[in-house]
């Protein structure tokens, strides 16, 4: 009788780790931070690494990095998910440029700023960046090479000012100005 009863209780976690996880995408899906990228899928299959962080994590992450990293958890506090596909694209450039197209003509006509674009022929790197009167609303990286297509969405409310001081941190040069 024992052999169920490990099976029953993993799979009511497991249920009931799901649901808040779809209930907060849809959260997500409402704040003014967020970028829906589509999907690569059909074209490259699952992502090869795929990352979807919501608020209640974050919030735990923070709280862990506090003692030791006091600005990288005061950047965190304000952060509502992340999320990050990264595709193998084999050399297939094109339906990963494509997808980063038509998101760069979506976040240009949400009024994203665009913070950094490199264009060169076997490479495209896109960074906006969501703004409002107190801080940055999201984030967005998109980079397309031979080998993989990553499109990464941080969402949450991030001072510039800390957000600065942790890319400092790890040598990133972000110039918002």
């Amino acid at each position: 009788m024992k052999r169920w009863i490990k099976p029953v209780i993993t799979a009511a976690l497991a249920a009931c780790l799901a649901l808040p996880a779809a209930a907060q995408e849809d959260e997500l899906k409402a704040l003014p931070g967020y970028v829906d990228f589509g999907s690569l899928e059909a074209v490259y299959g699952e992502p090869k690494v795929m990352v979807n962080i919501g608020g209640m994590l974050l919030n735990f992450m923070s709280k862990a990095a506090g003692a030791e990293d006091p600005e990288t958890a005061q950047l965190m506090e304000g952060l509502k998910g992340v999320r990050i596909n990264v595709y193998e694209t084999g050399g297939e450039l094109l339906p990963a440029m494509d997808q980063l197209q038509d998101v760069k003509s979506m976040l240009s006509s949400q009024n994203w700023e665009p913070i950094v674009q490199v264009n060169e022929d076997d490479e495209n790197v896109q960074i906006f960046i969501k703004l409002d009167g107190e801080g940055v609303q999201g984030l967005t990286v998109m980079a397309v090479n031979d080998e993989e297509a990553v499109f990464m969405n941080i969402l949450g409310n991030m001072d510039p000012e800390k957000l600065g001081q942790v890319m400092d941190k790890f040598d990133v040069d972000m110039d918002m100005n």
